[in-house]
């Protein structure tokens, strides 16, 4: 079935003009089977189940590796250990000071989509606007504030945003015809699919394709597609070729002049699915390894372990003190605190550094 409708020209754009007048797509036999496809291996990762601390290690791996990603968008490669001192407050050295504020920036765009996803919200002209104001001006108000927010707080920082962010007209009209459009408004991969051709038309500078990359990951994490956060697109060969409109047979040209979008979605929904299916794997390769663990380090911790852990996790490195601090009333005593951190640097999950006065703990790179 054919699609199309009537409505008002967008204004021009770098590229040429979105044809939302004109625009159109067929439900193609292989669009069905790659939404079916992709469903089905989300299905199959949103039925995993992992250790407590194990899911821990992996949310915070697949954070740094979004991070990481947008920053490379933006053209500013960075490394992963870059991203993990910059996330728990640490200061790069001033000739990577850019880098710095651009990984800030995309902290911020990644602890949002985690946020927006887990609340089921499909992305808004309003949100989008702000990702991508973010993005490009993100330094001025979001770096300010950086040190007080810390783990999930900082998607705060994309909140309070939105009101500030102006949001274009173009953008509007864009997703008022993806609401008129029944299976596009519910589908959450064509859905995507459409907001990164779309918005990849439009005239925006480099840095700004973090905030569009932001936008296809909140997407297919609102609609189910990455169950637990830990698809990150960029990080599979598949990911990377769906995110590849204008490479061989360049599918997004034909779109922006035919008005014809079939050749995005087939493109799109085929290599993402071919991508879930790499993720699923990886996953299930880890699922096995923690299979060989010992059985302490796939316990569910208590309650007063898992508070700890979740303390040091968010200041990401933290003392004695600080932990204590961070612990809900009633607190143990400090003594009863050192020995718990002592167990669990014992177990492998926390590193603890300094000395006797000056100690520190942080969570252990591998578990």
């Amino acid at each position: 079935m054919t699609k199309r409708r009537n409505d008002e020209r967008l204004p021009d754009c770098s590229s040429g003009e979105l044809p939302l007048d004109r625009l159109g797509y067929t439900l193609t036999p292989a669009i069905a089977r790659s939404m079916a496809a992709a469903h089905g291996y989300a299905g199959a990762i949103s039925a995993m189940r992992f250790s407590y601390y194990g899911l821990q290690r992996l949310e915070a791996g697949a954070a740094r590796a979004r991070i990481a990603s947008l920053c490379a968008s933006a053209g500013h490669p960075v490394q992963l250990d870059e991203v993990a001192h910059v996330v728990v407050g640490d200061i790069l050295p001033p000739r990577r000071r850019v880098a710095q504020d651009i990984v800030r920036r995309a902290s911020i765009l990644v602890d949002a989509v985690g946020q927006y996803g887990e609340r089921r919200e499909v992305s808004t002209p309003e949100t989008c606007a702000a990702y991508l104001d973010l993005a490009a001006h993100g330094g001025e108000a979001g770096t300010t504030a950086w040190s007080k927010f810390a783990g999930r707080e900082r998607g705060q920082l994309l909140e309070l945003h939105r009101g500030s962010a102006k949001t274009d007209p173009r953008m509007e009209k864009l997703y008022s015809w993806l609401a008129e459009e029944d299976l596009l408004s519910r589908e959450p991969l064509l859905r995507a699919a459409v907001l990164y051709w779309a918005l990849s038309e439009l005239p925006m500078g480099g840095i700004e394709r973090m905030g569009i990359d932001a936008v296809v990951a909140h997407e297919l994490r609102a609609g189910g597609l990455d169950p637990h956060g830990l698809f990150v697109i960029k990080e599979y060969e598949h990911g990377r070729e769906a995110l590849a409109l204008r490479r061989g047979i360049n599918v997004a040209t034909k779109a922006q002049v035919s008005g014809d979008i079939t050749g995005v979605l087939e493109h799109f929904a085929s290599y993402v699915g071919l991508a879930l299916a790499e993720c699923g794997a990886r996953l299930r390769r880890h699922q096995d390894t923690e299979d060989r663990l010992p059985w302490m380090m796939l316990r569910p911790p208590d309650e007063m372990d898992r508070l700890i852990f979740e303390a040091v996790e968010k200041h990401g490195s933290a003392t004695s003190p600080t932990v204590l601090a961070a612990l809900p009333e009633p607190r143990p005593p400090l003594r009863t605190l050192q020995r718990r951190l002592q167990k669990l640097v014992h177990d492998g999950l926390l590193v603890k550094h300094g000395g006797r006065k000056d100690a520190f703990y942080r969570v252990a790179e591998r578990m």
